[in-house]
């Protein structure tokens, strides 16, 4: 069996910060992490393949 998980990176919300003056989000210096709904399906895919054995793979994409 083979699964795909596709993964995308967000910011760390506890470290977002705006510009008041545009209005816009700050993303310098903002660490990234795992989406964590991504997380629970890559757990999952893993889960899937100790029991019924294949192969997972990730994907994604994006500036970071």
């Amino acid at each position: 069996m083979k699964i795909v998980v596709c993964v995308k990176q967000v910011l760390e919300v506890s470290e977002i910060k705006f510009n008041p003056e545009t209005k816009t989000i700050v993303r310098e210096d903002v660490p990234g992490t795992v989406n964590p709904f991504d997380r629970r399906a890559v757990t999952e895919a893993l889960r899937i393949k100790e029991k019924l054995g294949g192969v997972v793979t990730v994907m994604t994409m994006g500036p970071r």
